[in-house]
């Protein structure tokens, strides 16, 4: 196979909504149910950083606390979206009696992935930090989707690691980012091979990590549903409670209305 044809099989094998079924009609829908939720259920937004991407959107249940909190991580290839795209999940989450954030973080090209994850570890630092005064139990989860989950991930390896995460819930993420090098997924990121690596969870040890919920669509791309198979056996193998959940008839987008049914 050719340099191009090579770029080309794995921009394809990388591109999800290549594989979904309809991408904007998914994303549309999820902005509708996020925006009717912040009709009826305004969120506190709270900044964790001077950058007018470094806040979150925090929804609190209603009566007294103190509650658990979700903290959930958007996708957008590190590129796109913000915390408004997953606003919709809080209501199962509200109903069960927690507290749910969506987080905003920096994006390329005006940010590096290494800035994004130190931003997510920031941002749970101040959340931990403000737990009392915002009714929080200090129970603190952390999940994402797609990019979203690699950056979950990151923030709880390696130097400068989150503690005291009770668990990742992490859904059709990407833990190895080396076959996007070169890619145009790759172009606002500036990836080369080294640092591909090193922003990999699959390429780090993954010892000491809090349980993992890894959860990926039947219609996922094949090569998201390998690598969360992939990131299972070496959890378990570095000694991590982990579960892998994969859910029917969902692909990348439409399956983040679908997931009443995993365990909290």
């Amino acid at each position: 196979m050719g340099l191009d044809q090579d770029r080309a099989a794995r921009e394809r094998a990388y591109s999800p909504s290549r594989w979904a079924r309809d991408v904007e009609a998914s994303l549309a829908r999820q902005a509708e149910l996020g925006a009717r939720l912040r009709e009826r259920h305004p969120p506190r937004r709270l900044s964790y950083g001077a950058g007018p991407r470094e806040g979150l959107n925090l929804f609190l249940p209603e009566g007294q606390g103190p509650w658990p909190l979700m903290v959930f991580l958007h996708g957008g290839y590190w590129q796109e979206l913000d915390a408004a795209a997953t606003d919709f999940m809080a209501v199962p989450w509200l109903g069960r009696g927690w507290a749910f954030a969506s987080l905003d973080y920096p994006l390329a090209p005006g940010a590096s992935l290494e800035t994004m994850v130190t931003a997510c570890r920031q941002g749970m630092a101040a959340l931990r930090r403000e737990a009392n005064a915002l009714g929080l139990d200090g129970r603190l989860h952390l999940g994402g989707h797609s990019a979203g989950a690699q950056l979950a991930l990151m923030s709880c390896l390696g130097e400068g690691r989150l503690s005291g995460i009770e668990s990742l819930w992490l859904i059709s993420g990407i833990y190895d980012l080396r076959p996007l090098v070169g890619t145009y997924i790759d172009a606002p990121l500036g990836l080369d091979h080294e640092r591909a690596e090193r922003l990999s969870p699959l390429c780090q040890d993954l010892r000491g990590l809090p349980p993992l919920c890894l959860v990926h669509g039947e219609l996922d791309p094949p090569a998201f549903r390998a690598q969360g198979e992939a990131l299972y056996e070496r959890a378990r193998a570095a000694g991590v409670a982990v579960e892998l959940c994969p859910l029917p008839d969902c692909d990348h987008f439409d399956i983040l209305e679908r997931l009443d049914a995993l365990p909290r």
